[in-house]
C-alpha cells in the first residue's frame, strides 16, 4: 500500500504545528509499528531539531542532505540527488517493544527560505507564472515521493507558517492537511479563511487541496480556561454549517509542561511510554487512532 501524505499547516505561527508532527510521527510509528517519514519544509528546521537533535541536523545540513539541498541540486546544480538520498533513517532514539520507532527524517535548513526565493526567480526567468512554479513543484514532489510511497506507511509534511510555494506544493499532493489551532482570539481569528483557501480558494484563486481533502482542525495547548473553552465550542459548532470550513479533531492536545520537556529531550534513549507520561500518552494514542481514521476515508 502507498503511503499516506499528511500536511501539517497553518497560516499562524506558534499554534504548536512542529510540536504537532514530532508527537504524531512517535504516535503513528509506536501504535503499530508504522513507517513514518517526516519532511521538513520549514526554514526554521525546528522538526529536524527535534527529531534529529542538533548535531545529527549540523551534519546533515552541513553535508546538504537536507530538502533544500535537494532542491538545489534540481532546479539550480546537475541533478545527481534523489529525494531518498537526502533521508536520515532511523532518526528516532525512542523505542516501543525494545526496538526504535521507525522514524525517518528529511530535513530542512535556514537556507530554504533564501533557496525557495532563487528557484522562484529562475523558473520566472523562463517565463513560468506563480501557478506554473507551484504546480512544477508539486509534480516533482509527487513523483519523487512515488518512489519513496512503498517504503512508507505515512508521509508527514512539516509546513512554514503562511502559504509559500513550497507550502502550496505541499498541501496539493496531501492526503490529509492538518491545522493545529490554539483556541483563542488571535489564532482562530484567520482560521476560516485560511481553511477556505485551502479547500474552496478565493477570488485570486482555485483552492489548493486535493478534491475531497477538507482541512481538519487540531486544537492545541488547551487550557482550562474561559477562553479557551469557548473557542473550542465554537469550532465544534462548525459542524453545523452547512457548508463547513474545515473538520475538527476529537482530539485535543492539552497545554502541557511534559510535552515541552519530552519535545526537547534528545539523546536520552527513553522508551515512548517513558518520554511522554502517563497524562500525554493517551492523548497521542487518540491523536494516532483519529489521524489513522482521518486519512484512510474514516
Amino acid at each position: 500500500m502507498a503511503a499516506k501524505i499528511i500536511a501539517v499547516a497553518n497560516m499562524k505561527g506558534g499554534v504548536g504545528k512542529t510540536s504537532t508532527v514530532a508527537m504524531l510521527a512517535e504516535a503513528l510509528a509506536a501504535t503499530d509499528n508504522a513507517r513514518v517519514l517526516v519532511i521538513d519544509v520549514d526554514a526554521q528546521a525546528n522538526a529536524s531539531l527535534v527529531l534529529a537533535g542538533d548535531a545529527t541536523l549540523s551534519e546533515l545540513i552541513e553535508n546538504k542532505r537536507t530538502i533544500d539541498g535537494f532542491l538545489d541540486d534540481y532546479y539550480l546544480g546537475e541533478k545527481k540527488l534523489e529525494l531518498a538520498d537526502c533521508i536520515q533513517r532511523g532518526v528516532s532514539d525512542v523505542s516501543q517493544g525494545a526496538e526504535p520507532l521507525n522514524v525517518s527524517l528529511l530535513p530542512s535548513s535556514p537556507e530554504l527560505r533564501l533557496l525557495e526565493r532563487e528557484i522562484m526567480v529562475a523558473l520566472t526567468g523562463k517565463g513560468l507564472g506563480l501557478n506554473a512554479v507551484i504546480s512544477r513543484l508539486a509534480r516533482l514532489m509527487e513523483n519523487q515521493l512515488d518512489k519513496l510511497s512503498r517504503r512508507f506507511d505515512y508521509i508527514i509534511i512539516d509546513c512554514a507558517p503562511g502559504i509559500s510555494a513550497i507550502t502550496e506544493a505541499a498541501l496539493r499532493i496531501a492526503d490529509l492537511v492538518i491545522v493545529p489551532t490554539i483556541p483563542d482570539f488571535l489564532s482562530t481569528a484567520g482560521l476560516q479563511a485560511f481553511c477556505n483557501s485551502v479547500w474552496k480558494g478565493t477570488r485570486y484563486g482555485k483552492g489548493v487541496a486535493k478534491e475531497g481533502v477538507i482541512p481538519r482542525v487540531l486544537i492545541t495547548r488547551k487550557r482550562e480556561t474561559r477562553e479557551h473553552h469557548r473557542y473550542a465550542n465554537e469550532m465544534y459548532n462548525e459542524r453545523y454549517k452547512s457548508e463547513p470550513s474545515f473538520k475538527l479533531f476529537k482530539t485535543q492536545i492539552p497545554e502541557r509542561t511534559r510535552i515541552a520537556e519530552a519535545l526537547g529531550r534528545t539523546g536520552s534513549e527513553p522508551t515512548f511510554t517513558n518520554k511522554w507520561g502517563p497524562e500525554v500518552l493517551p492523548v497521542l494514542e487518540a491523536l494516532a487512532k483519529e489521524t489513522k481514521e482521518a486519512v484512510h476515508g474514516g
